[in-house]
């Protein structure tokens, strides 16, 4: 597969197409070595010569939250889409066989160089990622280190924005994996559950999908979003609300749900304090349907 990316010129107000082949940051780039810098992935699929970028405004406005967040400059949802589609577009040119790709897009808050006013800037690319069958998956429970009250005391945190921060997030995947699981699932100290290193949790409790309050300290998921705004088709009620650890093992059923790996369904969660595991019912028919929704928003 070749890959595709565009360079966005903030100030400007443009971008231009670019081999991601080649060298395309700055060594100084405050993205690169600061992490300072927000990003979102779509899932993009071709079908019928049409291109779909999955709940692209979703993810649009979390991106304007982030930036918000961060103190950066708004970003322009006209030039962003822009490059997004014609990112899109050169990929399908170059792989005209391919029918999904995940497309990142990363506003940098500009070089360590610029030591007086900073110039953000921005890029697109494309990553090839299967789309897996939904799967049964095993998921280890790991203590954040922060409380459910840290998000609204601590609000230099940036807990809510999709920053570029995630070398936490990537060794609590790699933690998950060396220790018998597919997953990891962070939750408070004072034993709230929150969010895995790069999904959303639902919850389906009787005749109700449950997610974590996004008020204590998580993404506002789009995947989540986009199965919520469909649940009522199947007589399903949806709520936010802190959930607990308890809560969790006595669900009916719980996925993980995020934009490129789908919707992959519990059943079972261990404890990294090495209590027993347990195990939740897998309803395959709701995982199905969650699927389904997601493709087709």
């Amino acid at each position: 597969m070749k890959n595709t990316a565009a360079l966005i010129d903030v100030e400007a107000n443009n971008f231009v197409l670019h081999d991601p082949s080649q060298l395309l940051l700055s060594l100084d780039d405050l993205a690169a070595h600061r992490g300072d810098g927000i990003f979102e992935t779509v899932l993009v699929t071709y079908r019928d010569d049409t291109t779909y970028i999955h709940n692209q405004a979703l993810h649009f406005q979390r991106f304007i939250d982030s930036a918000c967040m961060l103190e950066l400059p708004s970003p322009d949802p006209k030039l962003w889409e822009e490059a997004l589609r014609a990112t899109a577009k050169q990929y399908k040119e170059l792989n005209p066989d391919s029918h999904t790709v995940s497309i990142r897009y990363t506003l940098s808050r500009g070089h360590d160089s610029d030591t007086t006013t900073h110039t953000p800037h921005g890029w697109v690319f494309t990553a090839p990622v299967p789309r897996p069958e939904p799967t049964e998956i095993t998921v280890i429970t790991l203590n954040s280190g922060l409380s459910s009250t840290t998000a609204e005391s601590a609000p230099w945190l940036l807990r809510g924005a999709k920053t570029l921060s995630y070398a936490t997030n990537q060794a609590a995947k790699r933690y998950a994996l060396s220790n018998g699981a597919d997953d990891a699932l962070f939750h408070t100290s004072d034993g709230y559950a929150l969010e895995g290193p790069n999904s959303t949790l639902i919850l389906r409790i009787g005749d109700q999908l449950i997610t974590p309050d996004p008020k204590i300290g998580i993404l506002h998921g789009t995947t989540q979003r986009c199965i919520f705004e469909n649940a009522s088709s199947q007589g399903l009620l949806t709520q936010y609300a802190n959930v607990t650890l308890d809560d969790l093992g006595n669900a009916q059923g719980a996925w993980l749900v995020s934009s490129v790996r789908g919707c992959r369904p519990i059943s079972t969660i261990l404890s990294s304090t090495s209590g027993p595991a347990t195990h939740i019912p897998v309803d395959h028919n709701l995982t199905e349907h969650m699927l389904q929704w997601v493709l087709s928003s």
